[in-house]
């Protein structure tokens, strides 16, 4: 296999200098000719360096040439995401379903409607039609979607009595009143396409290691460089990943906080407290790494019925 290469880039490289003889190089400078002559023989036998010197061009050049192209993708990739379709796949892959028996109806839609109107009353200028729906779960949880969608588990709907389930709804709708299930949704995209960019990193890295152990081998100054380049490649995307990942859950759990308010603000202060305080129950026994801790999106439930409990206080 490696005498076959071998032989191509041979014959490749006398090929392209007897072209290349017939059109200029042989008019330039003859340092300048030796030294190209000099570059095709060290990739000869060195076909490793030829596809790093590719992939580099390529990707490199593709950071500017192919920048209104990446903005496209963005760009269509939001339309698609914001649309009604874009809605149908986040519940599809949430496990989101309408309601659909008539005790699911009877029970949960007349509570959805008391929220929305309180809201409505208050926020009418930014609520936007929302639908409230159910995922088949016996965990206790309840989820803004999209820009139109708020669903809670079965699991919710057994634990809370109806004031607590109306005012868990109450923070789910702020969560779309304040646009931070349209931020997710920018971040979701970037980091899609981010993760596309990555991967395509990676595949060339790992063709990188491939012709490294076939025509390099494990040992030596070159498979070295290349060993130090992927390991400096793979810790900078964990460092960029734990970095942004650190800034999104600092603002998710703002978030949270403001969403609580919302809950309190439209007239579910004691209810919302509540349903805190049987999460927080629920919660215990929690074994969370630290690390976990750092990335939860969620600030600690006893922190959060803490500023509820203040505001008691100021009223």
């Amino acid at each position: 296999m490696r005498d076959k290469i071998f032989q191509f880039m041979c014959a490749l490289k006398n090929r392209f200098i007897e072209i290349s003889k017939k059109l200029f190089i042989d008019k330039l400078n003859p340092k300048i000719v030796l030294s190209f002559y000099a570059l095709l023989d060290f990739w000869k036998h060195n076909p490793a360096y030829l596809i790093c010197t590719i992939c580099y061009f390529f990707i490199c050049g593709s950071i500017v040439s192919n920048l209104f192209l990446l903005l496209l993708v963005y760009v269509i990739s939001l339309l698609i995401v914001f649309s009604s379709l874009g809605e149908k796949i986040l519940r599809l892959l949430n496990r989101v379903r309408p309601l659909e028996t008539k005790q699911e109806t009877e029970y949960l839609q007349p509570l959805f409607d008391e929220v929305y109107i309180r809201a409505k009353e208050l926020y009418s200028y930014k609520l936007p039609d929302i639908k409230i729906c159910i995922i088949d779960n016996m965990t206790v949880n309840a989820m803004a979607l999209g820009r139109h969608t708020i669903a809670v588990t079965k699991g919710a709907m057994k634990t809370f009595t109806e004031d607590e389930l109306k005012a868990v709804m109450a923070h789910e709708i702020a969560h779309i009143v304040y646009g931070n299930t349209t931020a997710s949704l920018y971040v979701l995209i970037g980091n899609g396409i981010f993760s596309v960019f990555v991967l395509f990193f990676r595949l060339c890295l790992f063709l990188l290691d491939w012709l490294k152990s076939a025509f390099i081998g494990k040992r030596g100054i070159i498979s070295f460089f290349l060993s130090l380049f992927q390991f400096y490649f793979e810790l900078n995307i964990l460092a960029i990943n734990f970095g942004f990942q650190l800034i999104l859950t600092a603002n998710q759990r703002k978030n949270e906080f403001g969403a609580d308010r919302f809950s309190y603000a439209i007239g579910y202060d004691t209810d919302m407290i509540e349903a805190l305080y049987l999460l927080e129950k629920i919660s215990l026994g929690d074994n969370s790494t630290i690390i976990q801790k750092m990335t939860a999106s969620h600030p600690r439930i006893t922190l959060r019925i803490k500023k509820l409990e203040e505001l008691d206080e100021q009223m």
